[in-house]
């Protein structure tokens, strides 16, 4: 048998970095790999269609191969979770700190308005094609959320500190206003305006909050 024939197969796990294709002073290893498919991935997603979400199109965008891609992620599933997440964890919202509860919740809302509709577009785009992906529009969704917590129970906690607030709040209220936002956005496939988001805080929540301090004020006093 000659050395041809005794040569092993190739073996994609055994690779420490990128496939041979990759220019050699191009290579990436790791974390810096991992990010640079993710950003092509996020990149594939917000500038493509579901149907060009594929393997060989963002191993192609990130300049490295598609064994790459499989030894991270097992399918398009995963990836798309992936990176939907990465992109939404560097789009972290900041405490405000305007010193009126309205204040706060305006700024909350603009934050998440102008770091995660992108986000949130995506989400529908290919919520579409969720059974084309192997799961729901709700795993979906679910699965690339950041936190449980509504971002508003940030400007509560701050309104508390002050002594603007002190009767509880239903978590649905502190939902509200994201979700309402989230809703316009899926609605009309466009960020927010300023009036759609002072609309929602001056028409609907903040006299909702008022409704329910009354509440808290009255059985006190009975």
């Amino acid at each position: 048998m000659n050395s041809h024939q005794m040569q092993r197969p190739r073996n994609y796990e055994d690779e420490p970095m990128e496939a041979d294709t990759v220019p050699k002073q191009t290579r990436r290893r790791g974390k810096a790999l991992e990010t640079a498919i993710l950003e092509a991935a996020w990149e594939q997603l917000a500038t493509c269609s579901a149907e060009e979400f594929t393997f060989d199109n963002v191993a192609a965008r990130a300049h490295t191969s598609k064994p790459v891609l499989y030894r991270r992620w097992p399918n398009r599933t995963e990836l798309f979770v992936a990176a939907v997440k990465r992109h939404r964890g560097l789009a972290a919202i900041e405490r405000p700190n305007t010193g009126t509860l309205r204040g706060d919740v305006i700024s909350i809302l603009m934050q998440l308005n102008r770091k995660q509709s992108d986000a949130v577009m995506v989400l529908a785009k290919f919520g579409v094609y969720a059974n084309w992906l192997g799961v729901s529009a709700h795993e979906l969704y679910e699965r690339t959320m950041m936190s449980d917590r509504p971002s508003i129970a940030m400007a509560v906690e701050n309104a508390r500190a002050r002594g603007d607030i002190t009767c509880e709040l239903p978590e649905s209220l502190l939902r509200m206003p994201g979700e309402l936002g989230r809703a316009t956005i899926l609605r009309d496939m466009r960020p927010l305006s300023e009036a759609d988001v002072i609309a929602t805080v001056d028409e609907l929540f903040l006299p909702l909050v008022d409704y329910y301090e009354h509440q808290a004020g009255g059985a006190a006093g009975m």
